[in-house]
């Protein structure tokens, strides 16, 4: 049974600012909530810092998570209800989603796309066609880098998770005083209630495959909000569980709803 979290995490004690800096720290501790089941399965995460007074972490996870250890690490440690970690079954909420209703939504995502010749090959990149005997190399999976193509990832995508984004009427143009000679100008189209809210750019080396050295990962994410309209549910609750775009262990891909404001 799949349960969401809410953990306020206490932003000037060590154990969060660690937290905070290391993507793979924070993966780690997240996983250390549900180790105790033999099949944990998927585990999403989303670091909320906008506020950097109070950062929130959001999980999705398969198994009731036990959030002791990270509390004792990174969170209040004050007996106050709104400085405790929150978990509710989140099977409530996906089977109460329906066709028609409408959310706010919230999403950290790495948009990506596929390509042989990145402009500016890394070492790993150089050494990996330089090897290549044909000369062909498998697609480099590259971030998307300028808003408008971060955009465009994610509104041509939107179909395929259960939902689509909200059209926003355009503001109609003042009434002229004079009538013009010319005629009426077509009415405006509609823009879609989705935005990026923050952009980041993560760097990181982890141990490679095989153990013998390091690889440095860059990670390009980008935070989204808007309005949405449920259109299939089956499919929506699949995308709440199991997220949306690559580098999900690195706190990529988890998408909530919040009512509509």
């Amino acid at each position: 049974m799949a349960h969401l979290s809410r953990i306020p995490l206490a932003p000037l004690r060590d154990g969060t600012r660690k937290l905070l800096r290391s993507p793979q720290a924070m993966h780690a501790a997240v996983l250390g909530a549900v180790a105790y089941h033999p099949d944990a399965g998927r585990t999403l995460w989303r670091l909320d810092s906008d506020n950097r007074h109070r950062p929130y972490l959001y999980t999705v996870t398969q198994v009731a998570p036990d959030w002791t250890a990270l509390v004792e690490q990174a969170g209040w440690l004050v007996d106050e209800p709104n400085a405790k970690p929150v978990v509710a079954d989140y099977g409530q909420l996906l089977a109460q989603l329906q066709p028609g209703q409408v959310y706010g939504f919230r999403l950290t995502a790495s948009p990506v796309q596929n390509s042989r010749t990145p402009q500016n090959p890394t070492k790993t990149q150089t050494d990996r066609i330089a090897a290549a005997a044909d000369g062909k190399t498998r697609s480099f999976r590259m971030g998307h880098r300028t808003a408008a193509h971060q955009l465009a990832w994610f509104t041509d995508r939107v179909k395929g998770f259960g939902f689509e984004l909200k059209e926003v009427p355009a503001s109609a143009p003042a009434a002229p005083s004079i009538l013009p000679l010319t005629a009426p100008a077509a009415e405006p189209e509609p823009t879609l209630d989705v935005r990026i809210t923050a952009r980041d750019r993560r760097q990181f080396t982890k141990t490679d495959s095989s153990g013998t050295g390091n690889t440095t990962v860059t990670i390009t994410t980008a935070t989204y909000e808007g309005t949405l309209t449920v259109t299939d549910p089956f499919t929506l609750a699949r995308t709440l569980l199991t997220g949306i775009g690559p580098a999900k262990a690195y706190g990529c891909g988890l998408l909530t709803l919040a009512a509509a404001q």
